[in-house]
């Protein structure tokens, strides 16, 4: 990005050293988020991804884009009774479920505002019969309000707490992020990937019109955006 006649001749375990980055590096390796290898051609060392470290660099999803999706006013559900002998296919089935951003009505019924598509695919294989797993369009009939069902189904009071979580790192960025050393900016981004990964794997990311008025989610988000675009704005 800024090339010296130091840099363009050092190698790069010298600058990866200096910086501090050769520790975390070994320690991906270790743990197959990356691999290395000399290139033929060049003589150069190669660090690549690996399919682990795609996975879990991957964030997976934009929650611009979840916040703002239309949603047609349905309830998908699952409902199931599954028999003590496939206990393992109903912890299986929960958790993903959970893992889907399904909220909790019951231990066996879950809803989503989204269709079940790629969802019920998953789920066919377990459909035996009717009295044992069941997926329904539904509509509340009996005055329930959207409000009721997301509290009913979702802890929005976790969720908040983790989002909040989030917020009081962000509010503890380095406020001079130039004269900050790189090794504590570093830090402080890989504890923020952390804080939001685990913001992400709890809050469903409902469509804008069914979030609680006290959501901190959007927030939250907003406020990350700033602080990273100074981040990325920084020399290397």
């Amino acid at each position: 990005m800024q090339p010296t006649w130091r840099n363009l001749h050092s190698s790069f375990e010298s600058w990866a050293y200096g910086n501090g980055f050769l520790k975390q590096i070994h320690r991906l390796e270790a743990q197959a988020y990356i691999e290395s290898r000399c290139d033929t051609k060049s003589g150069m060392r190669v660090i690549r991804l690996t399919q682990k470290g795609v996975a879990a660099g991957r964030m997976g999803t934009n929650p611009e884009q979840r916040w703002q999706r239309w949603w047609d006013g349905k309830w998908r559900m699952v409902l199931f009774d599954l028999p003590e002998a496939q206990r393992a296919n109903r912890r299986k089935l929960r958790d993903k479920l959970s893992t889907s951003g399904f909220g909790c009505m019951q231990r066996s019924a879950w809803l989503t505002p989204d269709p079940l598509g790629e969802i019920a695919l998953q789920l066919r294989p377990l459909a035996v019969n009717a009295a044992m797993l069941v997926l329904l369009d539904a509509v509340p009939c009996g005055g329930e309000s959207a409000a009721d069902m997301v509290a009913a189904a979702w802890d929005f009071r976790k969720i908040n707490e983790a989002w909040q979580g989030l917020t009081d790192h962000l509010v503890a960025a380095p406020q001079d992020l130039v004269t900050v050393p790189k090794q504590h900016v570093a830090r402080w981004v890989a504890k923020e990937h952390n804080l939001l990964q685990r913001c992400l794997r709890i809050d469903p990311l409902l469509p804008k019109q069914l979030l609680p008025s006290n959501y901190q989610g959007i927030a939250t988000w907003q406020m990350r955006r700033r602080i990273l675009a100074k981040i990325a704005k920084l020399p290397a």
